[in-house]
């Protein structure tokens, strides 16, 4: 088997896209389970993966969210689970467990859980061919009260979240598209960069990929749009010509 990080790059190549498509509804939209099926079957050209959280984690059945992924993988897309995994050793197993079982590709946890439980979680999800992408930096102005902290010795502690992250062999990092000095250094270190926050929480497309974002996780700029397809065609053609 191909491990996470190869399949969503192999994606990304055959949809020529970075965008990892969130699928965050309205709290008030009807039929979760339809309306995430249509949105992945309209713009799957246009993407390389997508992501859930608890909007649809919570609200859907298991046997519904097995129905999402498999469309997913049917449009050749990898699916990520924003859970902020950050738990014990035992409780990390068993929710890697359940989400491989429906279909996750990847999970996101947190690395408050500390530098040994990080490792471990990555060392079990890599036995089941799964990724974990760890959060670094949230995209929210919040973030700078808990990943901006600083230790002791004025070290940020995002800095050493990307430690652990690149000491436990994980997947990837994120790191918010609205923190683009931050984004510029974290990317130095190789790890791939997945960045949410750009057009709602006000990052820039073409900043966050000039500053070291490999990914995109774009979310309400596409589910809420007038034409959503239109939309994300646009973003991607805007990433595409970043590179140019």
């Amino acid at each position: 088997m191909t491990s996470f990080s190869q399949r969503i790059a192999r994606a990304a190549d055959n949809k020529k896209s970075r965008i990892v498509l969130a699928l965050d509804p309205p709290s008030n939209k009807p039929d979760l389970q339809d309306f995430a099926i249509k949105t992945i079957n309209a713009v799957e050209q246009h993407i390389c993966a997508i992501k859930m959280n608890f909007h649809l984690i919570l609200p859907l059945s298991a046997a519904e969210i097995s129905q999402i992924n498999k469309t997913a993988h049917s449009c050749g897309l990898q699916s990520i689970a924003d859970i902020k995994l950050n738990d014990i050793e035992n409780t990390n197993q068993v929710a890697v467990d359940h989400l491989v079982e429906m279909g996750f590709d990847a999970v996101i946890a947190n690395p408050f859980i500390g530098k040994g439980g990080l490792a471990a979680l990555v060392q079990s999800a890599h036995k089941v061919d799964a990724g974990v992408i760890a959060l670094v930096y949230m995209s929210h102005p919040g973030a700078s009260e808990g990943y901006g902290l600083e230790e002791k010795g004025g070290r940020p502690l995002y800095n050493t979240f990307l430690g652990r992250a690149a000491e436990a062999g994980a997947d990837g990092i994120v790191v918010g598209a609205t923190q683009l000095e931050i984004l510029k250094q974290v990317a130095k270190q190789g790890i791939p960069v997945y960045s949410p926050g750009v057009g709602a929480q006000g990052g820039d497309l073409e900043n966050a990929i000039k500053s070291g974002a490999n990914y995109l996780i774009i979310g309400r700029a596409i589910v809420e749009a007038k034409e959503p397809v239109r939309a994300t065609k646009e973003m991607q053609s805007r990433i595409l010509a970043v590179g140019k």
